[in-house]
């Protein structure tokens, strides 16, 4: 890894311990704190998640037309400063711009990855990647014990406020890398251009999408279904939060240096360890509860599955539409989440083993469309070998 993503690696690893301190008691702290209804809350993280989807493609617009550090930095600042309003905010209606700031701060992340590409050099991009964002689940693995520690020893809103200083310290590791904006041509294409140009790519994004639905469908009520098994608020958190961050961790430098040089391994097996903690969960009981755990570390294939798709991106368009792709990759992820989300409430009402069911049934067809699928957009370099009489162009398919 080149020095600038290794800066870009503990930056992330900083996010993810600040992020971490809070993220998974949020909405509880809007309604136990901040007296805020369930109804409510529901309603303000709908809006926040739909804001969080639209953002990602702003963000990969701007990572197209201007400099990728500066786009990501911008991030970096929205999210301090929200997450400081969030600690500081006195009821649940000033808590609202705050948390919609804090997640629209995430339009950073397809410049993010547009960076790391700029920054990776030669190195294979599904192992950079995935090994640069297994910074921030590395980050996120002690963190939510040590944030409810705080939380009982000096309140929750703290926690923002403890977490918005460390964002900052984030950032200031950021401000360390190089600008790679010099060397790298910035797009001048309308937006309807860039669009066009994307059209070889619909097919991949279909697939991707149906990828993420049929994962996530299973993981949304993970918790909820253990909780029907006997397990606490804060079982899950301990054991199944901080597991499935170990996964994060492990997994992505695992499966990204099995797809470096070949994509579809990764994106196969990562699918594979994901249906394989569907079975996990499925096999547990308010007795046998290792599984459970081994539930959570195999989910940590997901966020692979995620980033390693950005790498096949970043690796096969165009750099003058790079950002916007990214960008879409990440929409779809958060819709294809959401989605995923309303099916396995249905599913859940019925009987609470169908959303595991589901994606047990559908995660092979994601499998298949992975094995059966062609690159992306099919580009062609040219080798130029030049001699005093002569000059040879060799094509080489990308």
């Amino acid at each position: 890894m080149s020095r600038d993503n290794k800066l870009i690696t503990l930056a992330l690893f900083l996010w993810g311990s600040g992020e971490g301190l809070f993220i998974y008691i949020q909405p509880l702290y809007m309604e136990r704190d901040l007296g805020a209804t369930p109804a409510e809350v529901g309603a303000v993280l709908a809006l926040a998640a739909l804001l969080t989807a639209c953002a990602f493609i702003l963000g990969g617009l701007l990572a197209d037309r201007f400099d990728p550090k500066k786009v990501m930095i911008g991030g970096w600042v929205l999210g301090g400063l929200s997450s400081l309003w969030m600690g500081l905010a006195p009821n649940w209606q000033a808590f609202i711009p705050a948390i919609l700031i804090y997640n629209i701060s995430a339009y950073c992340i397809p410049a993010i990855n547009t960076y790391i590409t700029e920054a990776s050099g030669d190195a294979p991009l599904e192992h950079t990647i995935t090994v640069t964002f297994a910074g921030y689940a590395a980050g996120s693995i002690v963190a939510p014990f040590v944030g409810g520690r705080l939380a009982e020893a000096i309140g929750t809103h703290a926690l923002f406020i403890i977490g918005g200083v460390i964002f900052f310290i984030s950032l200031i590791v950021a401000l360390q890398v190089n600008s790679h904006a010099a060397h790298r041509h910035r797009t001048a294409l309308p937006l309807r251009r860039q669009i066009g140009q994307l059209r070889p790519m619909a097919s991949f994004f279909t697939r991707i999408g149906f990828i993420f639905l049929a994962m996530m469908i299973g993981m949304t009520l993970t918790a909820n279904y253990l909780g029907k098994l006997g397990w606490s608020l804060g079982d899950v958190d301990t054991w199944g939060g901080t597991a499935q961050a170990i996964g994060m961790t492990i997994l992505a430098i695992g499966l990204g240096r099995l797809a470096a040089g070949r994509q579809r391994r990764g994106l196969i097996a990562g699918q594979g360890l994901v249906w394989l903690s569907m079975i996990m969960f499925l096999i547990t009981t308010p007795v046998l509860r290792f599984t459970a755990v081994a539930g959570y570390f195999f989910l940590g294939g997901i966020a692979s599955v995620r980033e390693l798709s950005n790498a096949q991106i970043a690796g096969q368009v165009n750099r003058e539409v790079r950002g916007l792709a990214l960008g879409m990759n990440e929409t779809l992820y958060a819709l294809a989440r959401s989605l995923a989300a309303a099916l396995a409430g249905v599913l859940f009402t019925l009987d609470l083993r169908l959303p595991l069911i589901a994606s047990l049934a559908l995660i092979p067809i994601g499998i298949i469309l992975v094995t059966v699928s062609r690159p992306i957009v099919p580009r062609e370099e040219f080798i130029v070998m030049a001699s005093p009489g002569t000059v040879v162009i060799e094509s080489v398919e990308d």
